[in-house]
């Protein structure tokens, strides 16, 4: 009884929401938002790595600055297996995320955005490792979920919802710059603890925009409809349409065990997930880039090669949004594939051989702008757009956990490796048969969904 009030509470709230009228020019203010939103998302994602040196030089007493030295890779050797064995905790993820197909994406915008800050804030404030390990788990909980794509996605208009997405991204992984920038500002080579004033601007930033969305974006319109149309129903309708979702071996209702059912069982999702799987192994050498970097050049150069690299990631990413929506997705991954190999080979090459600052970041920006843009494909954009509305966060969510274990297989790998072999080298004999193998399977087993009218997927659109 006290459920069925809830419902009904819900169910009027969102009549209410969905008879308001929206402001003049609401998808341009929400695409503003969102946009810093993402720029908070990436930047969290991408601190940790560039400033894993300096965190390890200082947390360790390191006095050499060489991460080359024994004593370096004994640190490594410390942190390194626990941040592999820390990817588990995105088992929970999924769980997380599924709770917003019931309670609305504007809450979980909020609460990932908010927890990003609050993960930056315990890793600036951390005096030994324990602290540290604990600051990374808290930003890995948070960063996948990808609210604000989700967001754009069933907020956009259908046949420019690649193009927004992949804007909002650009223009985020352009900000990444402003790392290299804080780096050039605050990071100072004769003071071991000046790695924390690079994070305090973040840390305020995603607290300040995480507050704010809750009151000023709306609930999506593609959430509202379908739980409207859910919470109308019934007691003997939904029952007889759980009844016909058993019957097709498949249901369009969220939650995470219905999730991993409908991923295995739809052929079009389940290659997605074994294309995504075997890729995302590759995904290791975003983590140790700065410390490659460090290993070849100064820190002012690194601080350089960090300012210029997500120019180029950024304009990558724009670029795939627009020829994804023209040429299609499966097209567009193999472009960025191949981008993604030539961009690594590139980058390898120029701190092996002294090229510079400039080339390292030009080539390690075109490698990652076509690895993510790959990768977001793969996870998000191709998921959602073959995946019925009341599952769709469902199963972006816990596809996503899914595909992270090849992730944690490639870390895995690389660690262990890292002992015997230089990280460029591991970089180039682990990653690049893997990309190869990731795009043939995606080619040839995989639907395109370009196309695709998100309003109107069932569970055997696909099939």
């Amino acid at each position: 009884m006290a459920n069925k009030e809830k419902e009904l509470r819900q169910l009027s709230k969102l009549q209410a929401e969905a008879a308001r009228k929206k402001p003049l020019h609401y998808i341009g203010f929400a695409m503003v938002v969102l946009t810093i939103i993402y720029i908070v998302d990436e930047i969290t994602s991408n601190m940790n790595a560039a400033m894993q040196p300096y965190v390890l030089f200082d947390l360790f007493n390191i006095t050499s600055r060489n991460v080359n030295s024994p004593e370096y890779t004994s640190a490594f050797n410390v942190v390194a297996p626990i941040q592999v064995f820390s990817n588990l905790l995105l088992i929970i993820t999924p769980f997380y995320k599924a709770l917003s197909d019931k309670y609305g994406r504007k809450l979980f915008l909020m609460l990932n955005t908010i927890g990003m800050g609050l993960g930056m804030c315990i890793v600036m404030t951390a005096q030994n490792v324990v602290w540290y390990i604990l600051g990374m788990l808290f930003m890995m909980f948070f960063t996948p979920n990808d609210m604000q794509v989700l967001y754009i996605m069933e907020t956009a208009p259908k046949e420019k919802r690649a193009t927004y997405s992949f804007i909002a991204k650009g223009i985020a992984l352009v900000s990444v710059s402003l790392i290299g920038v804080f780096s050039r500002m605050f990071l100072k080579e004769t003071v071991p603890s000046s790695w924390r004033m690079v994070y305090l601007i973040p840390v305020v930033s995603a607290l300040v925009i995480g507050f704010l969305s809750y009151f000023f974006m709306r609930e999506t319109p593609v959430f509202v409809e379908q739980r409207i149309g859910y919470l109308s129903l019934t007691d003997e309708e939904r029952e007889q349409k759980k009844k016909d979702d058993k019957a097709n071996g498949t249901s369009e209702e969220g939650g995470v065990f219905k999730a991993i059912r409908f991923i295995f069982t739809n052929r079009q999702l389940r290659w997605i997930l074994i294309a995504g799987f075997i890729f995302f192994a590759t995904t290791f050498y975003t983590s140790y880039y700065a410390t490659v970097l460090e290993g070849a050049m100064s820190t002012d150069m690194v601080a350089t090669a960090l300012v210029i690299y997500p120019f180029f990631n950024g304009l990558v990413t724009i670029l795939s949004g627009f020829f994804s929506d023209k040429l299609g997705r499966k097209k567009v991954c193999l472009i960025l594939g191949g981008l993604t190999i030539v961009g690594l080979l590139a980058f390898v090459l120029s701190c092996r051989l002294g090229f510079g600052p400039i080339a390292a970041g030009i080539a390690y920006g075109c490698s990652i702008g076509g690895l993510w843009s790959m990768s977001d494909t793969l996870i998000l954009t191709m998921p959602a757009e073959s995946t019925p509305s009341g599952m769709r966060s469902s199963v972006m969510g816990t596809i996503s956990v899914l595909i992270g274990a090849g992730m944690f297989l490639g870390q895995a790998l690389f660690i262990v490796c890292q002992n015997f072999l230089p990280m460029d080298v591991l970089f180039m004999i682990i990653c690049l048969p893997f990309m190869v193998l990731s795009l043939v399977i995606l080619l040839v087993k995989v639907k395109e969904t370009k196309d695709a009218d998100l309003d109107n997927i069932t569970a055997d659109t696909y099939r």
